[in-house]
């Protein structure tokens, strides 16, 4: 076959482990030639809305296990982070001049340029690029990659390609518009990967309920605590923004992924989220703190009485889902009236139905199983000479530069053609 262009390898995917994956063959081979495509019109453009556009590039958390903050193989995520850990992700960015500082206001662990700007991050890994003559082709759209001999073919809408060795990394299917298509599932299918089904992940969660419904807009910190079949899966600790959907906010975003994977890849939808208003303290502690409240201001109305604790607009809320007449007075209010507000303050809990989709969801999980790649190389089981990293493998964090922190990991690691 006529291949209009040779290159020793390509990277399909110009995202963050893509442009990761060819600075690290770069490295480890100077003198092969490398080329990324991708399919819009510039690189890295998911990178340029990451940590709110600040570039959230990793966490402090990953220099004590990270193999714990992610879901995936562990095998796979234990041999990668040994590679290419917390350190040497700092050392790298410092040595492309970006110098990092933890965000200590949250306690998370979370890393920003200094500069706290993604779109200059993604420039200087560009001109990276163009100093280490890496070729970029945007606009083109990978629609067929096979092998023949000891070269791959590589079949797009600009022409044929041709290589020693492929790179896959077109990430997952998260924020379609910037690039994330799900477009390399079909790839990586066609070489005899089997996928497990991704669903949106980080993803704030439809839920038609009274509390949404009367607060919609209000962000306060609450506890949330993630229920499916009745069993508690992940509580945590944050921000909640109240929807006309249902849910939304940081908080909401780290535990959804057991919903998503639950409502979207099993079909089931027996889910649930538990919140409270006073998310350090117990459920005896509310109740005698808001008993004592109360008892002082016997002839005011219920709500007045938790002013302070909750705002007006929050306060006059819990009392209506509780039952309580707007004007009652705190000494004509009945003990079970009592018993329902300490419960929604305590445990207010309301069924998810459905989530929000890939244009809102943060992250991907599902992706190639971990399974069929070569942990220490991140080479395909199924053909040699192709390499995977970042989205588009079975692997997630949590929110807060966890994913990252992968796709630069994995992108090294595939870099290194081993």
């Amino acid at each position: 076959m006529n291949t209009e262009s040779f290159f020793d390898v390509l990277i399909i995917g110009g995202g963050a482990s893509g442009m990761m994956a060819a600075l690290s063959v770069k490295k480890h081979h100077p003198d092969y030639t490398v080329s990324i495509l991708d399919r819009t019109f510039e690189l890295g453009r998911k990178m340029t809305i990451s940590g709110a556009g600040r570039a959230n590039v990793t966490n402090s958390n990953l220099a004590k296990d990270p193999q714990q903050f992610f879901h995936g193989d562990h095998t796979l995520l234990t041999s990668v982070f040994h590679q290419f850990g917390y350190k040497n992700i700092i050392g790298f960015f410092e040595e492309l001049g970006i110098p990092l500082i933890e965000e200590k206001k949250t306690g998370s662990g979370k890393l920003f340029p200094v500069m706290e700007h993604a779109k200059t991050v993604r420039n200087i890994y560009i001109d990276r690029l163009k100093e280490a003559r890496v070729g970029m082709q945007t606009d083109t759209s990978v629609s067929e990659l096979k092998q023949e001999g000891d070269r791959w073919i590589v079949t797009s809408n600009n022409g044929i390609y041709s290589s020693r060795y492929v790179i896959l990394a077109t990430g997952g299917k998260t924020y379609p518009a910037l690039g994330s298509d799900g477009s390399g599932y079909d790839l990586a299918v066609s070489l005899g990967h089997r996928i497990i089904p991704p669903v949106p992940s980080a993803v704030p969660l439809v839920s038609k309920n009274l509390l949404s419904h009367l607060l919609q807009g209000e962000k306060m910190i609450m506890s949330v605590t993630s229920i499916i079949d009745g069993k508690e899966q992940k509580t945590a600790i944050g921000e909640v923004l109240l929807t006309q959907y249902g849910f939304s906010g940081p908080l909401i975003l780290d535990v959804s992924r057991d919903i998503s994977i639950r409502i979207n890849r099993e079909g089931k939808t027996d889910t649930t989220l538990q919140c409270s208003f006073f998310p350090q303290s117990s459920r005896a502690d509310v109740e005698q703190m808001i008993r004592n409240r109360l008892k002082k201001h016997p002839t005011l109305p219920v709500s007045h009485g938790l002013w302070g604790l909750l705002t007006e607009k929050v306060a006059g809320a819990v009392c209506q889902i509780a039952g309580i007449p707007k004007e009652k007075c705190v000494q004509d209010v009945s003990e079970q009236e009592i018993i329902n507000l300490i419960d929604v303050l305590t445990a207010y809990t309301t069924e998810v139905t459905q989530t929000r989709g890939w244009n809102e969801a943060e992250f991907t999980a599902g992706g190639i199983a971990g399974e069929e790649i070569v942990p220490e190389t991140l080479e395909s089981k199924k053909a040699k000479g192709l390499y995977v990293a970042g989205e588009l493998v079975d692997v997630d964090g949590p929110v807060g530069g966890y994913n990252l922190s992968w796709a630069w990991a994995s992108g090294w690691v595939a870099g290194k053609l081993q």
